[in-house]
């Protein structure tokens, strides 16, 4: 293994899973001259021994420990206790076959991750919160999340949350800093070409957070002012049943298509006209301030045309659909300042890169 320096991210994600914050933060760090160990979401084996250390992609190791008890169903202080000893061991084991050079930093993506300045009481331990954790139990009570949240925000030397109404939150325990998701990719311009931007496309986990009525409704307008006008909602689903269900409720917008997950470049952006961003109102989403993919999204120079989110980033290339007079008078705006807003596009792009999100971090350029 190359003797670079290193970095622990610790994560409840698989690897494999469609890329988020801590994905692009461990890739962020390999590109930037560290070797990154990318903690996995942990199996529900207690008593077997964890998956150790193995590259999964260039300068990026993988490894997955055991879990003892769900984060959900740890509802008693012995059970954060009990919890945090068996982690603790597990990670002592994934350490002693580290080939790499000692962590420097440890990037922590877990509410509960308390646990790891006992493991590393001189490291700098940077703590991202990037779910409102609280609204998600699965209980209909949250203090035991909270009581990890705490811990793991007063153990840790920095805390960054991806939304203002996070950083509200954590403000009871701790000075958070707003992080927002950053463009992985440099904008590249839109193909002025002569297909008619006609289509909507929502890139995304198609699943129940999705408001339908917004959808049928941005169909419907669609449909009126082109006659090939489409909506592609394409990628994939986590909840069982949620596909179909959506199909079923979207059966009368004849022009509404739900794709399996694809790549950007694989999709006809030469004829969509904004990306759609249709979410019904709903704690998981109400603070959120930029959704991740967003910059995906805006890097390919298209707007967002958005629903429900009331706390989210305000820019004339993010176009309400309550605000603009329905999905009608949404798409008209599209039309009119698409091309107008290709340089604010562009610019925010840049003010948001990869570079600005090291540099956010705290985190110093190395040389390979």
């Amino acid at each position: 293994m190359a003797s670079r320096p290193s970095v622990l991210c610790y994560t409840h994600t698989s690897w494999g899973e469609a890329p988020r914050i801590r994905h692009q933060s461990a890739r962020l760090l390999r590109d930037h001259g560290y070797d990154v160990l990318f903690i996995e979401r942990a199996s529900g084996h207690p008593l077997g021994a964890p998956e150790l250390p193995r590259e999964g992609e260039n300068g990026i190791w993988t490894a997955r420990p055991r879990r003892l008890v769900h984060h959900q169903l740890r509802v008693l202080p012995i059970q954060h206790g009990i919890q945090a000893w068996h982690a603790s061991r597990q990670m002592r084991r994934v350490f002693s076959q580290w080939q790499g050079a000692p962590f420097e930093s440890v990037l922590n993506f877990a509410h509960d991750g308390w646990f790891l300045r006992g493991i590393f009481p001189e490291a700098q331990i940077s703590t991202i919160i990037h779910d409102d954790f609280e609204a998600q139990s699965r209980l209909p009570f949250a203090a035991h999340i909270a009581w990890d949240l705490r811990r793991t925000c007063q153990a840790s030397n920095r805390v960054f949350a991806v939304s203002e109404a996070l950083v509200d939150r954590l403000g009871a325990w701790c000075r958070a800093q707003l992080l927002l998701p950053w463009a992985t990719e440099p904008y590249v311009a839109p193909f002025r070409g002569s297909a008619v931007r006609d289509h909507l496309l929502f890139w995304g986990y198609v699943d129940m957070a999705l408001d339908l009525e917004v959808i049928r409704g941005a169909a419907a307008a669609l449909a009126a002012r082109f006659s090939n006008g489409r909506v592609l909602l394409v990628g994939p689903t986590q909840t069982r049943g949620a596909r179909s269900r959506i199909k079923r409720g979207l059966a009368s917008a004849a022009n509404v298509d739900v794709l399996d997950p694809c790549a950007l470049a694989d999709l006809p952006l030469e004829r969509v006209l904004a990306a759609l961003l249709p979410y019904r109102r709903s704690k998981a989403v109400d603070g959120v301030t930029l959704a991740n993919k967003s910059m995906r999204l805006l890097s390919r120079g298209l707007p967002l045309l958005i629903s429900g989110m009331p706390r989210y980033l305000a820019r004339e290339f993010v176009v309400r659909v309550d605000d603009a007079g329905g999905a009608a008078g949404a798409i008209e705006r599209c039309i009119a300042g698409f091309w107008e807003w290709q340089p604010g596009i562009r610019q925010f792009c840049m003010e948001n890169d990869g570079d600005a999100a090291f540099s956010t971090l705290g985190f110093n350029r190395r040389t390979s």
